[in-house]
C-alpha cells in the first residue's frame, strides 16, 4: 500500500440534519501497488480513504453521529461523504465529492 497524501487540519461537517460543526481530521490517501513486471498489464488500483475525524470541543460528536452519512469539507476545499465506522472516531469513505 503506498501512501499519496497524510492530510491533517480542522475542517466543517454537514450533519444529515443540515446542522454545520468544526472537526478535526487525520486521514491517509493510500493506493495499491500492483505486483507486475515486464509484460505484466497494467491493473487499475484503487484509492482508499482511511483515518479519523473528531471533534475537539464536542464530546458527543462520534457517538451522535455514529454510522450516519456526513459531509467533511476539508481545508483546502475538498469535500468527501463518510460515516464513522467505530467510536474512536474512525470513519469510512461513502463518496468522494472533490
Amino acid at each position: 500500500m503506498k501512501v499519496l497524501e497524510h492530510l491533517r487540519g480542522t475542517g466543517i461537517v454537514t450533519a444529515p440534519d443540515g446542522g454545520e460543526m468544526r472537526a478535526k481530521y487525520d486521514l491517509q490517501i493510500t493506493q495499491d501497488e500492483p505486483e507486475g513486471g515486464p509484460g505484466v498489464p497494467p491493473i487499475v488500483s484503487y484509492k482508499h480513504i482511511s483515518g479519523r475525524v473528531w471533534s475537539e470541543y464536542d464530546p458527543y460528536f462520534v457517538p451522535t453521529h455514529i454510522h450516519k452519512i456526513m459531509l467533511l469539507q476539508m481545508e483546502d476545499d475538498r469535500k468527501f461523504t463518510f460515516f464513522h465506522r467505530e467510536m474512536d472516531g474512525t470513519i469510512g469513505l461513502s463518496k468522494w465529492i472533490g
